[in-house]
C-alpha cells in the first residue's frame, strides 16, 4: 500500500474531474476501493464512494493475482458502501461470503440492490476467461422453507443460471411480484416433482417486462412444464427464447413453427412488442417436411424469420427456426446442409459451434469456410466419425482460428484431429477434450504444428485416463500440472 499512498500525494493536487478519470481507468474497481477507502483522505474517499453503485467481483478467479484484496474488501470497503450498491456481479464462490456479510451487517439484505448477476463456472488463471467444459451450475438451492435470495423489495433485475427448471419456478414464486427483468439459463427442463405443477399456477409477475429464457439441453417437458410458465407471464414486452426442444412418444409429431409460437406464446402476451428467438426442435422418426412449409407459418410475423431443416441417419430430424437478425452466439448440431455460410453473414457473431453429421464428412473446404465465416469462434465441438474424402488436395492447408479457446474432439474420425491440430493455427487454444486413442496417434506423428497448438493447453480432458502414457503426454504438453484426467 505504500507506493499507492505516494501516488495519492500527487492525486490530491488534481481537480476532481481528472481524479475521476484516473479512477475509472483502474481495473478492477475493487482494487481502487481497497486502496483508497479508510486511508484517511476524505476527499478521495468521497470520490471513490460516488463510484460504488456497481460492484463486480468476478476478477477473483482461481489463482487470480488480485485474490489478496478480497478479505480487505469485506472488512474495510463493504461496510462503507452498503447503501450505495445498486448492481452486484458475483462469481458463484462469492455467494456464501456475501450472504454472511449481509446477514451480519445489514439485516440480510443490501437495501438499494436492484440488479444481481451471478457468473457460473471457473476461470482460466492466465486469461480470466470462463472455462466451458465443466461449468458449475446452481443446484438444489430452493426448498419450501428457505429463500435463496434474502427478501428485498429492491431486487428487480436477475440474471442467473440454474440446474433445474423447477428452481426457476420457485424463484418466480418467491420474487416474481417485484421483478422487472429476468434472464435465466436452465440446464434441464423436465418435471421430477409432480408438486411443481401446482406452483406454476401461483406465479405472478405483474411488473416483468423483459424476459430471456435459455436452455440448450433438450427440453423434455415443453408443453406440460415450460409453456405453462411462459403463459403466466402476460405482461412481458421484450422476449428472448434460445431453446432446444425434444419431442418424444406422447407429444405432437411436428416441428415447432410459426403457428405454434402464435398459439402457445404470443397470444398469451398481449403487450409483446419485441420477440427474438432461436428454437431447435428435434423429432424421432421425423416425416419429411419442405422448408417452405415451415416458412409459410411465419407469414403473420412482423419481423424477418428463417429456418433450416435437417434429417440424419440416426432416424432423427431437426428444425431450427430463428428471428433475424440472428441474436444467438451458439449453434448446435450443424451439418453440411445447414446454411452456415450464407451471403448475409447471418451467423457471423457465433462463438460456440457444435458440428454433427452422420451422412457426410466435414471436408477441409468446410473448415476453411468456418474460419472465414465465424471470426469470433471460441468453442468448437465436432461429432463426425466419417473419413474425409478430399485429403490429398489439402495436406498443405494451414487454417487459422484466431480466437478458438476450446476444442472438443471426442466422437470423431482421426482426420478431424489432424485437420484442426496439425493443419490449423490455434494461437488461443487453452482447452482440449479428445478421444484418447486419437490423441496418441497425433502425438506419435510428432508434428510441429500440433506441438505448437498444444503448447498453451491449460486443461486436457481425455476419454480414458492415461495411466501408462502420462510421460508421453507430459512431453507433448509441457505444462504437465495442467493435464487433467476425468475419473473412471
Amino acid at each position: 500500500m505504500n507506493s499507492l499512498s505516494e501516488d495519492f500525494i500527487q492525486l490530491v493536487d488534481l481537480p476532481d474531474e481528472l481524479i475521476l478519470i484516473i479512477m475509472n481507468k483502474v481495473k478492477p474497481k475493487v482494487l481502487l476501493l481497497c486502496s483508497i477507502i479508510t486511508i484517511g483522505n476524505n476527499r478521495l474517499e468521497k470520490l471513490a464512494l460516488d463510484m460504488c453503485h456497481s460492484i463486480d467481483l468476478t476478477f477473483d478467479y482461481f489463482e487470480s493475482p488480485n485474490q489478496f484484496i478480497i478479505p480487505r474488501f469485506y472488512t474495510h470497503v463493504m461496510p462503507c458502501i452498503i447503501n450505495n450498491i445498486q448492481s452486484l456481479t458475483l462469481s458463484i464462490q462469492h455467494i456464501p461470503n456475501m450472504i454472511t456479510f449481509v446477514e451480519r451487517y445489514c439485516n440480510g439484505t443490501l437495501p438499494n440492490l436492484t440488479y444481481l448477476k451471478i457468473i457460473i463456472g471457473r476461470q482460466n488463471s492466465m486469461t480470466g476467461t470462463p472455462y466451458t467444459l465443466d461449468d458449475c451450475i446452481l443446484t438444489n438451492i430452493f426448498n419450501d422453507d428457505d429463500l435463496f435470495f434474502p427478501e428485498s423489495i429492491h431486487l428487480t433485475h436477475i440474471r442467473i443460471t440454474l440446474f433445474k427448471f423447477e428452481h426457476c419456478i420457485c424463484l418466480l414464486n418467491q420474487l416474481g411480484s417485484q421483478l422487472c427483468s429476468f434472464a435465466v439459463n436452465v440446464m434441464f427442463v423436465s418435471a421430477s416433482d409432480a408438486g411443481i405443477f401446482s406452483k406454476i399456477k401461483s406465479i405472478s409477475c405483474p411488473n416483468l417486462k423483459r424476459l430471456t429464457m435459455i436452455s440448450f439441453r433438450s427440453i423434455i417437458d415443453y408443453e406440460n412444464l415450460f409453456l405453462p410458465v411462459l403463459q403466466r407471464l402476460s405482461n412481458v414486452e421484450y422476449l428472448i427464447l434460445l431453446l432446444a426442444i425434444e419431442f418424444k412418444r406422447n407429444t405432437p409429431k411436428h416441428f415447432i413453427d410459426g403457428f405454434d409460437l402464435d398459439k402457445d406464446i404470443i397470444s398469451y402476451m398481449p403487450h409483446l412488442c419485441q420477440f427474438h428467438f432461436h428454437i431447435r426442435s428435434i423429432l424421432p422418426n421425423a416425416s419429411h417436411v419442405e422448408i417452405d412449409t415451415i416458412r409459410q407459418t411465419f407469414m403473420k410475423q412482423q419481423q424477418p424469420v428463417d429456418c433450416a431443416i435437417d434429417y440424419f441417419n440416426n432416424n432423427h430430424g431437426q428444425c431450427q427456426i430463428y428471428s433475424l437478425p440472428f441474436i444467438g452466439t451458439r449453434l448446435d448440431f450443424v451439418s453440411n446442409r445447414f446454411p452456415l455460410f450464407d451471403t448475409n453473414k447471418t451467423f457471423s457473431m457465433v462463438t460456440k459451434l457444435l458440428l454433427f453429421d452422420d451422412i457426410q464428412p466435414f471436408e477441409s473446404a468446410f473448415f476453411e469456410s468456418v474460419s472465414r465465416t465465424l471470426p469470433h469462434l471460441k468453442t468448437l465441438d465436432i461429432m463426425n466419425e466419417l473419413e474425409q474424402q478430399e485429403k490429398i488436395e489439402t495436406t498443405t492447408n494451414n487454417l487459422e482460428f484466431t480466437h478458438l479457446t476450446t476444442l472438443i474432439l471426442f466422437d470423431i474420425h482421426l482426420d478431424y484431429a489432424e485437420q484442426l491440430l496439425c493443419r490449423s493455427h490455434l494461437p488461443s487454444l487453452i482447452e482440449l477434450a479428445i478421444d484418447s486413442n486419437i490423441l496418441l496417434k497425433i502425438i506419435a506423428q510428432d508434428q510441429q504444428q500440433a506441438k505448437g497448438n498444444c503448447s498453451r493447453i491449460g486443461t486436457l480432458l481425455t476419454s480414458h485416463p492415461f495411466y501408462h502414457s502420462i510421460d508421453t503426454l507430459r512431453n507433448f504438453f509441457p505444462r504437465d500440472s495442467y493435464v487433467q484426467h476425468p475419473k473412471e
